[in-house]
């Protein structure tokens, strides 16, 4: 009797303890309750609940949505909570929303990935949770155009700096031309790009921008350089024109604006004898430079045997099997791809002597990919930080990893 009262207590119990479990929110988003400006920094957070310590890195698949940005900012902050008598750990993530786009903006629902333990020890488990849609309201200054591209922000700083500097030039000259923005509380993704036109006689190459984000004493400082390169193909008078960037400060109500100057180059016409003249001289290069080639090329027919064996020995010395075997685990465990890094694993591990011994953290990072692979329920989404982070530690530890390094020589008379 007293038994069986024990046994209807205990499980109860657990049924209780799982309903609880059942109804905390395992990712929860918050967004202060406000209207936001376009361009603004919309800061906000996601809480992530477990039962036990976190382990590892959280994955965020945030979602794309049109003509707005979201970066994840800082390190996430751990704490605890009591719910129904029971201690959940509570790791909370800062996020950054810049959006050009006015009205209300939904931030749909998106999933998060993350693993944590029982309490403080025991094994790892992988735990998968929705974080639920948001919306929040952005606000057009009135004056603002909706095909205007806006930064708001109270501290903006533009410079630009040309190499050579502008002026008279001969036809075909190039001019480089480097443009520096920076504004706080912006991340430098969020800042405008620099106009694309240019007159008919010249041509613009736009290289890739450089974005950076960093924080000064708790101020989130965005930075944007766009490199453009001009050439002057043909003769005249041509023009850029102005370039004004334009921003709104939320704290003034007010706009800002800083114009990059005009610039104009004066192209001179290439002579006849300044056409002639070259075509001459690279006539004698091309057949200079052909000679060399064809001397060259004599010479490594004549000693290819010799120069194919000393590209083995090369190969072997600075590119040993084992040490390629390394880099192919480590890069399929960075594109969470199983099969190559099952692939890359026996090919390592053929190279290693007798005798190897490999750590409890390796073992079970390994048995993980095993059973991603071949397990009764596959797993397509295996990931592989915990299997690279295990081998990389494996490595260092090694007392026999230096000198194996040291012994990996090309084999004698190969």
């Amino acid at each position: 009797m007293r038994l069986s009262l024990f046994l209807m207590l205990l499980l109860m119990s657990s049924l209780s303890q799982a309903l609880v479990a059942a109804e905390v929110e395992l990712a929860r988003i918050q967004i202060k309750e406000q209207t936001w400006w376009v361009g603004q920094q919309v800061p906000f957070t996601v809480q992530l609940r477990a039962p036990g310590s976190f382990s590892g890195a959280a994955v965020f698949s945030l979602p794309e949505i049109p003509r707005v940005v979201i970066i994840k900012t800082g390190s996430p902050v751990v704490s605890s909570e009591e719910i129904e008598g029971k201690t959940w750990f509570v790791q909370t993530h800062d996020f950054a929303l810049f959006s050009q786009q006015s009205g209300t903006v939904t931030i749909p629902e998106f999933t998060v990935r993350f693993s944590h333990k029982d309490g403080f020890t025991g094994p790892v488990h992988d735990q998968s949770a929705q974080v639920p849609a948001a919306q929040v309201e952005i606000e057009r200054p009135s004056g603002s155009s909706p095909q205007d591209f806006l930064v708001t922000t109270d501290s903006f700083k533009l410079k630009e700096r040309w190499d050579p500097q502008p002026g008279t030039a001969a036809q075909g000259a190039v001019f480089h031309r480097t443009i520096t923005q920076e504004a706080d509380q912006v991340t430098g993704m969020a800042l405008a790009p620099p106009p694309e036109g240019v007159p008919a006689g010249m041509r613009l190459y736009l290289g890739q921008p450089t974005v950076s984000d960093k924080t000064e004493r708790g101020v989130f400082i965005g930075t944007r350089i766009d490199t453009l390169t001009y050439q002057l193909q043909e003769a005249g008078t041509w023009t850029l024109p102005a370039i004004r960037y334009q921003w709104w400060d939320p704290e003034k109500k007010a706009f800002g604006s800083q114009t990059l100057p005009a610039v104009t180059f004066q192209v001179k016409a290439m002579t006849t004898a300044e056409t002639e003249a070259p075509v001459v001289q690279s006539n004698n290069i091309v057949y200079v430079w052909g000679a060399v080639v064809l001397l060259v090329l004599a010479l490594i027919f004549w000693q290819w045997g010799r120069i194919r064996g000393l590209s083995e020995r090369l190969k072997q010395r600075w590119h040993p099997p084992a040490r390629v075997a390394e880099r192919k685990l480590l890069a399929g465990c960075r594109k969470n791809d199983a099969r190559a890094t099952e692939a890359a694993w026996q090919e390592w591990q053929n190279r290693q002597g007798t005798g190897l011994v490999l750590s409890s953290e390796l073992q079970a990072a390994l048995q993980d990919l095993q059973r991603s692979l071949y397990g009764a329920s596959p797993a397509r989404d295996w990931q592989g930080a915990k299997l690279a982070e295990a081998f990389k530690a494996y490595q260092r530890t090694k007392p026999e990893a230096a000198s194996d390094r040291r012994r990996e020589l090309p084999a004698l008379n190969p």
